[in-house]
């Protein structure tokens, strides 16, 4: 379905363009796809939708993961000249995150995906542009929780901040209602 679309759109614009569709400057084939998930319960959603369109477009497919780093925190009591010491916080195990990653490849795998898999601890929103910049990636998909504005007046939404500072066209799967 999805090579379907692509091939009417592709057509379309060729008609309005009077040229062939393999003339098209913009015609050419999405290689890589980077699906930035967050190992939260959307992400077997996300995977889906990026796993269907790198299957029609036979392109590669990276998993990215950014775990953000924990952040320091100094209670302040009702003195506000006595502060305490910070609880140390371990740091995210790299590791487990990375094993993570690669259990949710295996099955794409096993669909003759080509799948690599990154993750890393860093600033979400910067790290998953520098990822798109240094693998070269055509497209990034990312998946909504779909909150509400309340809740992004006062978090804000990685998906709206890629969404603004993407050099790449970027795709949101939709996650809820199916």
């Amino acid at each position: 379905m999805i090579k379907e679309i692509l091939h009417r759109l592709t057509m379309r614009a060729a008609h309005f363009a009077g040229k062939e569709a393999a003339s098209l400057p913009c015609w050419d084939p999405m290689k890589t796809l980077l699906a930035a998930i967050d190992l939260s319960p959307i992400t077997p959603k996300v995977i889906e939708g990026a796993a269907s369109l790198a299957l029609a477009l036979g392109a590669k497919l990276i998993l990215l993961h950014v775990e953000e780093p924990p952040a320091a925190y100094v209670p302040v009591g009702a003195a506000m000249d006595v502060i305490t010491a910070p609880l140390p916080m371990d740091p995210p195990d790299v590791g487990a995150l990375k094993k993570a990653l690669e259990h949710l490849a295996a099955p794409l795998r096993a669909r003759n995906i080509r799948v690599e898999t990154i993750g890393v601890v860093s600033i979400p929103i910067d790290e998953i542009l520098d990822q798109a910049k240094a693998t070269g990636a055509d497209i990034l998909l990312l998946g909504s929780h779909g909150h509400g504005a309340l809740y992004h007046l006062f978090s804000g939404s990685v998906v709206t901040s890629v969404l603004k500072k993407a050099e790449i066209p970027v795709t949101v799967i939709p996650v809820h209602g199916q």
